[in-house]
């Protein structure tokens, strides 16, 4: 066995629940190899230094606070406090919650974007050429011909039936 299968199986070991062919393996792979027994070491004075703590006794009473919690989580009754909510939020609701939500978003972009100078329709702007392009739609101009977008087109008119 490799080292990481060994360091794996640790604690299994150190628990005896391993086969007794695995346990001697592990045992024998231990004597050779120095690091996997001190991973071991290590993994024994955390087990020694868990079992020297001092058990904490819970204070009279928590068990069945305890027991009170779970039953409240679990108590069906506390989704009919809550009917009226659910009732509030229909899907008429809710989907009327999205729209408005949905233009007042749209708005706040909207004007965040006009005043950000990324709109054409500002006066006395000075744009990147790019910027300029797009808004004077020389992006939308006939392909050049011999481009690879000039072919590209071709090619795809040829999917609706026509020829150029």
């Amino acid at each position: 066995m490799k080292c990481h299968q060994i360091q794996n199986r640790l604690s299994a070991f150190q628990d005896g629940e391993l086969k007794d062919r695995e346990q001697e393996k592990i045992s024998e792979h231990l004597e050779k190899c120095s690091a996997c027994r001190k991973r071991y070491e290590e993994m024994e004075k955390v087990w020694q230094d868990l079992g020297n703590l001092k058990e904490i006794s819970p204070q009279p009473g928590f068990y069945g606070q305890l027991s009170n919690k779970i039953k409240e989580i679990n108590d069906p009754r506390l989704l009919t406090r809550f009917r009226w909510l659910f009732q509030l939020f229909s899907p008429s609701w809710a989907t009327a919650a999205l729209l408005i939500g949905g233009v007042l978003m749209g708005t706040f972009l909207g004007n965040t974007l006009a005043k950000k100078e990324l709109l054409p329709f500002q006066q006395n702007r000075t744009y990147s050429q790019a910027a300029a392009e797009v808004f004077s739609l020389k992006a939308f101009d006939p392909v050049p011909p011999g481009t690879l977008g000039e072919r590209y087109l071709r090619m795809a008119s040829y999917g609706e039936g026509g020829h150029r």
